[in-house]
């Protein structure tokens, strides 16, 4: 259930989801980020499957390192220079918490790519789409950096439904926005990802997302239709679906396609030389997958 706090406004809730309890799993790797990069680091954003389906043992958790310069969190030209260029650098790292060894990836972003790419400047949906998700924050540096985290978040929901909502028709339900709008970002990656995962997403969290949709479509020109829904029911909205907008909206999905496939291969060139620790993920991959521990 989403909290009183929660349902006044899309920043009230992200900013409520923000302070969920974390695992001790989860807390410990944030301390081992920080201890790793010192002042570099404002804030360890905590996203992804780990978080939406409440298990970490035995898996690799997934953050986001906000970083106030890259240049200080990498501690080297080029990888500074790589990550500003074709964001995000990747690191890999483990740590041990109580007595188990508790594994993560994390993404480097810097809070003024933060702030700028879940925003409608964004030209792909990388950062917004993925952020538009349930996050929670393992730690920030001060009520500064949190508001500013809170505010992309909030801002990265917002992003998202807009970049989706010309191509519905004119009565659709929460729940079919974003869907939509996850599926097409999935799109322009070349993702190993089953062909339901946008809707393994919303239905992890229908509450959640029907609120932000009723909190943020106002202002996007869609209203919500009257009466109500019924309680297992996905709230319902109407707008104005006219020809125009739907073309050119998906027009700027198709250019993200092209633009996004190209931007991931290029990354995944790069995380050949910037990948930190990826050797040690490689080697646990196998180990997981096929029980041979490789030296």
């Amino acid at each position: 259930m989403l909290s009183p706090a929660a349902a006044g406004s899309a920043p009230a809730l992200i900013e409520a989801e923000l302070e969920r309890p974390l695992p001790g799993a989860v807390t410990a790797m944030a301390e081992a980020i920080r201890a790793r990069h010192g002042e570099a680091l404002l804030a360890a954003l905590f996203y992804g499957s780990c978080l939406r389906d409440g298990v970490v043992e035995g898996r690799v958790l997934d953050f986001y390192a906000v970083a106030a310069d890259y240049r200080a969190f990498h501690r080297r030209r080029l990888p500074a220079f790589l990550n500003r260029l074709l964001p995000p650098n990747v690191y890999y790292l483990e740590t041990l918490h109580e007595g188990r060894t508790v594994r993560a990836k994390y993404a480097v972003v810097s809070l003024a790519d933060l702030l700028r790419d879940t925003s409608a400047r964004a030209v792909q949906p990388t950062l917004w789409a993925r952020l538009a998700q349930p996050c929670a924050l393992a730690l920030a540096r001060g009520g500064e950096v949190r508001g500013q985290v809170a505010a992309a978040l909030a801002t990265a929901a917002e992003t998202t439904l807009a970049a989706a909502l010309p191509l519905m028709p004119a009565r659709f339900t929460a729940r079919d926005l974003w869907v939509r709008a996850f599926a097409e970002s999935y799109r322009t990656e070349l993702r190993a990802e089953s062909g339901n995962r946008p809707e393994v997403i919303v239905d992890a969290a229908p509450e959640r997302y029907g609120r932000l949709a009723e909190l943020l479509l106002p202002a996007l020109g869609a209203a919500g239709e009257e009466g109500e829904a019924a309680p297992d029911e996905a709230p319902r909205f109407r707008h104005e679906a006219t020809p125009g907008p739907a073309r050119r909206a998906a027009r700027r999905w198709r250019l993200r396609r092209w633009r996004g496939r190209l931007l991931h291969v290029l990354r995944l060139a790069k995380a050949a030389h910037t990948f930190d620790g990826g050797l040690d993920y490689i080697l646990w991959k196998i180990e997981s997958h096929s029980g041979v521990r490789a030296e």
